[in-house]
């Protein structure tokens, strides 16, 4: 959704160049609606099974007003029985399938998006197909090397 700690993420919040990296993926995203464009936020989304209130993207502030129009369909509320919950540890549903996936293909410079460690930017790569590494340096998370073909990463 379109809320501060989601987008932009929380891992960027700090860091001045990672927020204009997101905003132009926002720009980015918001213009490539031919003709309209729903955006959605969550006032308040379970984290670690607390409620937590979010606040609205500092993007939304950024739509100029006159190709905007804002809708209130908020009918849901935290039920009382979910703030009363006891916290259950479960394990995370498995990823890996089993089937070999493609590796992608990386060039020293290039920016990429990692599920866990968020933006970052290529330094180096090394070998081919299956065996395919890059080394990504991403901001605070420091460089880590990625075997390809299981790296959860996509190119920006």
């Amino acid at each position: 959704g379109m809320e501060d700690g989601i987008f932009p993420h929380s891992r960027t919040l700090g860091e001045k160049d990672e927020v204009e990296e997101e905003r132009r993926l926002a720009y980015v995203g918001l213009t490539r609606a031919r003709k309209h464009l729903y955006i959605s936020r969550a006032e308040y989304r379970s984290t670690w099974g607390a409620p937590n209130y979010n606040p609205p993207s500092r993007f939304l502030d950024e739509i100029p007003e006159d190709v905007i129009q804002w809708r209130n369909e908020s009918s849901a509320t935290v039920s009382p029985s979910l703030l009363k919950r006891p916290r259950v540890a479960t394990a995370p549903p498995p990823r890996a399938t089993g089937k070999k996936s493609t590796a992608i293909e990386l060039n020293v410079g290039e920016r990429v998006s990692h599920d866990t460690f968020g933006l970052g930017t290529v330094v180096a790569v090394a070998g081919e197909g299956d065996k395919a590494e890059a080394t990504i340096k991403f901001g605070q998370y420091g460089e880590k090397r990625l075997l390809l073909r299981y790296a959860p990463v996509e190119k920006l």
